[in-house]
């Protein structure tokens, strides 16, 4: 992952981007009377759609390494957050936004510590 503020920039726009219209699709596509686990499995699926929606949309502008792998954990983790969150309680689209763009922007920290962590000299 690139360290240069464009970069950084654009994984936070792609992570959030894509993160808020997973939990919005998600609580579209999925019915509060639904099982929370069915609910899950919906929302993973509209992620794992809407992470290749983001590859192509981010991908010419950010690399594809530098935007598949923080965006494509993040609508998969969005839509099964806000799909559970959907089966059990009553939640507003604008609610549905911030959750998913707030767990896109979670993942994509989770992203950089690991990177972080892993990162070491090369001989």
């Amino acid at each position: 992952m690139a360290w240069r503020l464009y970069f950084l920039v654009g994984d936070l726009l792609a992570c959030i981007t894509v993160g808020a219209a997973s939990g919005w699709l998600t609580l579209i596509v999925t019915p509060s009377d639904w099982f929370v686990l069915a609910n899950m499995g919906v929302g993973m699926i509209v992620g794992m759609i809407l992470a290749m929606v983001g590859a192509i949309l981010f991908t010419p502008l950010f690399g594809s390494l530098e935007a598949m792998l923080p965006t494509a954990l993040s609508v998969m983790v969005a839509g099964a957050s806000l799909g559970m969150i959907g089966a059990t309680a009553e939640i507003a689209w604008t609610e549905a936004v911030w959750g998913g763009g707030l767990v896109g922007l979670l993942c994509l920290l989770a992203t950089y510590l690991v990177q972080l962590n892993l990162r070491g000299e090369v001989k």
